[in-house]
């Protein structure tokens, strides 16, 4: 048994769905480890067991070389290799990619890149800053507006949970989905809307530290409605995921390779979703998450579980492979 401090929160525009997970992920370890939650508010305070401290350290210096931390963050410092790199520093063990992996798999265009060198084909992309943006805001937009073949999809370079995402079907709605991502973020990506079936494959490491693929799940959407948003995710509006969706068996091997590529190339340990679409004609790269949802029954989890394995024992395998295999730096 281990001793696991579960850390949830944190300042991004996840904070709520990382509170979410993290309650489910601290309830299941209890039946068979120590569990300590901590909870990073909004604001950036640290409670542990619902008490504030007066810095994170209070926290940090506590944990010794037999704890694991399981980082319950999805966004922000907890998921882009802040954090990671602090716990290093300290020689403490943790669930989850390292610092550099998260880094990469937190940028949608850095991850890209990393699969393109191992021979996976992403979205097509172009790249836009926010200080060529608000030098003129209206020159921009009306070039892009211009060039742009719509629709085409705006979005936030990191974050997840499809906040600041946008669909853009005509020249005025532009601005707003600009407007909106880089408030988010100081990199936005521009694509087109892909047509084809929106697939997703998790990757996990077994007790045996190999690397596996799930099954693929199937988002279906409400009819006229063409991106997973937020509200698809978390408030009940429509569309609905396929697990395990029902593919041929050649194509399921076909995406579960570009899975475990992608993940290869990002540098993902333990556990990650990557979302493809899948065409006609090719498979593409649209992201990865190296700290997928961890409710009980997230997208992630669901995955897992239908390939055998339940949410406990994945949450309790993942746990003891630190706590055996990682040893401190």
């Amino acid at each position: 048994m281990s001793r696991v401090i579960v850390l949830s929160g944190g300042v991004s525009t996840e904070h709520a769905v990382s509170l979410a997970s993290g309650a489910d992920v601290a309830a299941a370890l209890e039946e068979r480890h120590s569990v300590v939650s901590v909870v990073i508010d909004i604001d950036g305070t640290w409670r542990v067991e619902g008490h504030a401290v007066d810095s994170p350290d209070e926290v940090l210096d506590e944990i010794d070389s037999m704890d694991v931390v399981f980082p319950v963050l999805h966004g922000g410092w907890g998921e882009d290799g802040g954090l990671q790199a602090e716990l290093d520093a300290r020689s403490i063990r943790y669930v989850g990619s390292p610092a550099a992996a998260c880094r990469t798999g937190m940028s949608k265009l850095a991850s890209a890149r990393a699969a393109a060198s191992r021979g996976i084909s992403p979205i097509p992309v172009r790249v836009l800053h926010r200080d060529r943006f608000l030098a003129d805001p209206d020159l921009l937009t009306g070039a892009l507006a211009r060039s742009a073949d719509l629709p085409l999809v705006v979005k936030p370079d990191t974050g997840g949970s499809s906040v600041g995402v946008s669909v853009v079907r005509s020249a005025p709605q532009l601005r707003a989905a600009l407007d909106e991502a880089f408030l988010l973020d100081p990199v936005v990506l521009l694509q087109p809307l892909v047509h084809g079936q929106e697939i997703s494959i998790g990757v996990w490491t077994d007790d045996a530290g190999s690397m596996h693929a799930t099954g693929a799940s199937l988002l279906h959407l409400p009819d006229g409605e063409a991106a997973f948003t937020y509200a698809h995710k978390y408030e009940d509006a429509g569309g609905w995921l396929e697990i395990p969706a029902r593919l041929p068996a050649q194509q399921l091997a076909e995406l579960q390779k570009v899975a475990l590529e992608t993940a290869a190339a990002v540098g993902v340990e333990g556990l990650a979703r990557v979302d493809v679409f899948a065409t006609e004609d090719a498979i593409l790269l649209n992201e990865i998450n190296t700290m997928p949802g961890l409710r009980r029954h997230s997208h992630f989890p669901r995955l897992v579980a239908a390939s055998g394995t339940s949410y406990d024992d994945l949450l309790d395998s993942l746990v003891r492979q630190v706590a055996r295999t990682r040893a401190a730096a």
